[in-house]
């Protein structure tokens, strides 16, 4: 979808609509309004709103979508996203849409245009953060603001209320349950399902509230995740579905098509397959745990197990759940090395706008606001170009519950002990992937897998560690097929990625793909593809090189000076 200059153009299959006499609605994604079925029932209300009301009708709707608005009286169009900002939208100043790439090429943009920082971002962590895209003056759209375009072919941001996730929750965890499976009515609707309590939690609950649903996984053969997942499926008595993730079944260009040059191709691999299986088999939405960390101290085991520090340790955060495993800055050329270097101080500055009192607050403000909302937003954007993605554990209201948890119900998994316990005691007794450990609150069941906890947060701390010092993992299997990386670098070899990334200065030389680690392979490929594009418009190679170069000068300049 995109919009502008009061019209909206639709291409995208997966796009649907509702027209009335005084608007034309279009969405992308899953939304639904409590009490309603997901879709068009869920818009009856936004469609009869005045036009001034639109922001405020914008602030109630749940999933993960987008959705453009033309008023017929006005020829104002608008668009917005989830109140979280998991689908990924974009917006200049003449103009909005769904796409970055196509965005992009309606701005005419070039590589003069790209925001060095930016660009450095996705190199180093695989996807850029906040509302900022590779481009300087192509935004994301913000999950507070509704985007109006009109006829004379300007954009401006209106304000939309949502409440910040601080405030008490409005209903219960069993109350937005029963509200996602109301939504659900009309849907075959498949239910994502691990080795881990979150995708438990999600399953027993749904089970409780009575929806029919398959469960589905994917990963190598023989993986524990894999194993415990269709135990699980057998003791809810639901269908269950692995897909085998097969590096000869990756289509790189298609990966960085569906992940709109916006994010490493390597993280969408496995879940874009998962995501074409289940729609062959006929499912309508799949339903993620995305956000389930909430409910627990998954965030927050830097700090473990002194959860109650009155100042929070960003630095710490960042060297351990964000950049664990450092910043290789020699793989860059001169141009970006310098910004490179001065990265983690700009991110670290940023980090600390999200403070409040309290370790663990802040800890989960960065968690949902930045980390969330950039990397798994990207990721579920670019699922949802398959098929449609529910993410209850992420609508604001059951945000707000898991950050006011009392900090004792989410050490040792307590919430979700409860709740699996309450919705199926047999699924409750099984193991998990977190140390072997049970999800039961019955006392003999707390009394055994104590001590697994510990062992487990311990050797999590002890991976991170690792990363950050050895610069390896440990204690961790991979559910990616392992030829993964050799099918990648070949795709890089084919089209000469480091050349042309050499060539136009990210890159210090042309390095073969096998020099680099691989945790660089998906970003520096799609960084690749990013210039190939920008090169099929590209007029005078030497200015766009001089231009890219001041470019850079400039922001390495704003840097040092804000520093100072």
């Amino acid at each position: 979808m995109l919009i502008s200059a009061g019209k909206i153009s639709c291409t995208a299959e997966h796009t649907e609509n509702l027209s009335t006499s005084g608007c034309d609605i279009y969405w992308q994604g899953f939304v639904y309004r409590n009490g309603c079925c997901a879709g068009a029932p869920s818009l009856d209300e936004l469609a009869k709103a005045p036009e001034a009301e639109i922001p405020r009708h914008a602030a109630q709707l749940k999933g993960a979508y987008c959705i453009a608005i033309l008023c017929k009286r006005s020829n104002n169009c608008y668009m917005f996203v989830d109140p979280g900002g998991f689908f990924h939208a974009y917006y200049s100043s003449t103009a909005a849409g769904t796409s970055f790439l196509e965005l992009s090429r309606a701005e005419n943009c070039t590589a003069e245009d790209i925001d060095p920082e930016s660009l450095v971002e996705f190199f180093h962590l695989g996807c850029v953060y906040e509302e900022r895209t590779l481009f300087r003056q192509i935004r994301k759209v913000d999950p507070f603001s509704v985007i109006c375009s009109n006829p004379l072919g300007s954009v401006e941001q209106l304000p939309k209320p949502l409440p910040d996730i601080s405030e008490p929750p409005r209903e219960s965890f069993d109350a937005l349950m029963q509200d996602f499976v109301l939504a659900l009515r009309n849907e075959r609707v498949s239910v994502d399902i691990t080795g881990g309590v979150d995708s438990r939690l999600l399953a027993t609950a749904l089970c409780y509230f009575g929806l029919p649903f398959e469960m589905a996984a994917s990963g190598r053969p023989g993986i524990p995740d894999l194993k415990i997942a269709a135990k699980v499926a057998r003791a809810l008595g639901r269908p269950f579905y692995p897909t085998y993730h097969s590096a000869e079944r990756c289509d790189w260009d298609e990966l960085f098509c569906l992940s709109d040059g916006m994010f490493d191709v390597s993280k969408n691999s496995r879940q874009i397959q998962l995501q074409k299986e289940r729609k062959k088999r006929g499912i309508s939405l799949s339903v993620s745990g995305a956000g389930g960390e909430l409910y627990k101290d998954f965030w927050w085991l830097q700090d473990f197990p002194f959860y109650s520090r009155p100042e929070p340790r960003i630095e710490r955060l960042y060297s351990m759940r964000i950049a664990s495993h450092g910043l290789q800055h020699y793989l860059l050329g001169d141009r970006y090395r310098l910004i490179s270097e001065w990265y983690p101080k700009h991110i670290l500055d940023r980090l600390w706008e999200y403070a409040v009192p309290g370790n663990t607050k802040t800890y989960d403000r960065i968690y949902y606001y930045f980390k969330l909302r950039g990397y798994a937003g990207r990721f579920i954007t670019s699922s949802l170009r398959v098929l449609r993605v529910g993410m209850p554990y992420l609508d604001t209201d059951a945000v707000r519950i898991g950050y006011n948890l009392p900090r004792s119900q989410r050490f040792f998994n307590r919430f979700h002990r409860r709740k699996i316990t309450q919705y199926s005691p047999k699924v409750s007794k099984l193991p998990t992937t977190e140390g072997g450990m049970s999800t039961s609150s019955g006392a003999f069941s707390v009394s055994k897998d104590f001590a697994r906890y510990v062992v487990d947060r311990c050797q999590r701390l002890t991976k991170k560690v690792g990363q950050r010092v050895l610069g390896k993992t440990l204690f961790q299997g991979n559910s990616d097929d392992p030829a993964m990386a050799d099918e990648l670098m070949g795709a890089m070899v084919r089209r000469k990625t480091t050349q042309i990334l050499a060539d136009h200065g990210v890159l210090q030389f042309a390095l073969n793909p096998r020099e680099l680690p691989t945790r660089y392979l998906g970003s520096t490929f799609a960084l690749g593809r990013f210039f190939e594009e920008l090169d099929r418009s590209r007029t005078s190679p030497a200015a766009t090189t001089e231009r890219a170069t001041a470019a850079v000068g400039q922001a390495l300049q704003s840097t040092q000076s804000s520093s100072t």
